[in-house]
């Protein structure tokens, strides 16, 4: 009996032990389970991580390339079009010469027609360029607008330039320039320090912000169509009256027509080229095309962190890769107008502004275009072709007081 009972208790000792190990060994493996799920799941977090950078760095590596090719044609068509020598600019401002209006017109048509397009064919990424276009004009008040591109014509005017014309002028070797160059750093550095005083002296208006087909609410297929036509017709109007041939004195006659080694290109060809850059600028880079935030980004970088902490305006362009590019554009700008000169036999040839007039002009260009926020192609062309209210504002005051100017220096024998 007692043998019976021992062997009793032997076995169920031997179960309950048995039992135990069984149930460490499923909790080990349990253990072991979660802890390889944790570190599968990890590895895949790392390798999400890993890819994401990859693409971050190819993205941003594309951008950059082609910032850079953007950035040159846009160089290399506005010196092959003559609008950037002095001269031209000034004589537009009294009706003397059409190549900067026919070119800017042209532009302005096919950039409308570009966003036409691309509304068409990829609406949400044109949307989001749309809306951040507009965000940045909903801090700006019409006043301020205005105000900004009444100086920037009178700069243009008195220099002979625009701001993203400054960089074609001193690829082309055009004496002085780096006169205007500097008045605009000068004019970034100024409106930086301030910008708090001077955009705090209006509150926003709403209109600013409006397009033209919300304002007159008509379609906007409609308005965009319109002004296509109405611009294409005012081209065509400028060119069998003034052709452009007569606007112009060729330096050498016996240089193709249309090449990279031409020496003028039609100002209406140099347009459309012009124009067209926008479409792949908002297909590919979701971006609009601009050049006086460069001069901003410039003089950010000449501050200590610890200085610009007391300049928020100047420290939202220090860093960041689109400020980046928007110094990368501007130089690529140099590159195409240097490499255009070259080609077309016409570097250090166009007529210079006295000295004087350069840093003037330059300062006041670029401080009316970063006050309005946005200069001849970011208003003029980018904003208009958007057809924002504040951008159509800022476009027309930058003509108006630059041909109020051009007829008072012209009446008083005064910057000609």
């Amino acid at each position: 009996m007692n043998c019976h009972f021992r062997i009793f208790q032997l076995i169920k000792n031997l179960r309950k032990k048995m039992g135990r190990e069984e149930s460490i060994t499923i909790e080990t493996v349990q253990k072991n389970e979660h802890n390889e799920e944790k570190s599968t799941l990890k590895t895949n977090m790392q390798k999400n991580v890993e890819i994401k950078a990859k693409d971050s760095i190819l993205k941003n590596l594309f951008n950059t390339i082609v910032m850079m090719i953007i950035g040159f044609l846009f160089g290399f068509i506005l010196e092959k079009s003559k609008v950037y020598e002095p001269k031209f600019i000034r004589q537009q401002m009294i009706f003397n010469k059409f190549l900067m209006m026919k070119m800017f017109f042209s532009a302005l048509a096919t950039s409308s027609l570009s966003i036409f397009i691309l509304n068409l064919i990829a609406k949400e990424r044109y949307n989001k360029v749309f809306e951040s276009y507009r965000s940045m004009l909903k801090s700006k008040s019409l006043l301020i607008v205005c105000a900004g591109g009444l100086i920037l014509g009178l700069g243009m005017t008195i220099g002979g330039s625009c701001p993203g014309m400054v960089f074609v002028q001193l690829g082309a070797g055009v004496n002085y320039s780096y006169l205007t160059l500097v008045g605009g750093l000068m004019a970034g550095l100024f409106h930086g320090l301030l910008n708090s005083y001077l955009t705090g002296s209006s509150k926003p208006d709403a209109i600013t912000s409006k397009t033209l087909f919300e304002l007159i609410k008509v379609n906007a297929i409609i308005v965009r169509i319109l002004f296509i036509v109405l611009l294409a017709a005012g081209v065509a109007l400028m060119e069998i009256f003034v052709p452009w041939k007569k606007d112009y004195s060729f330096r050498d006659n016996t240089r193709p027509f249309f090449s990279v080694t031409s020496e003028v290109w039609q100002p209406i060809i140099g347009g459309c080229c012009l124009g067209s850059l926008q479409f792949f600028s908002l297909l590919l880079l979701s971006k609009s095309l601009g050049s006086s935030s460069s001069f901003t980004t410039a003089v950010s970088l000449i501050f200590p962190f610890k200085i610009l902490e007391k300049f928020p305006y100047l420290k939202k362009f220090r860093f960041g890769l689109n400020n980046y590019l928007s110094l990368l554009f501007v130089l690529s700008v140099f590159g195409g107008s240097m490499a255009s000169s070259f080609l077309g036999g016409v570097f250090n040839k166009a007529q210079s502004v006295h000295p004087y007039n350069a840093v003037l002009g330059g300062f006041l260009l670029v401080f009316g275009a970063r006050l309005a926020g946005g200069c001849n192609t970011g208003h003029g062309i980018s904003g208009t072709s958007h057809l924002f209210i504040g951008s159509i504002v800022a476009m027309m005051s930058m003509f108006a007081s630059g041909i109020l100017l051009g007829f008072f220096a012209r009446t008083n024998d005064f910057f000609f």
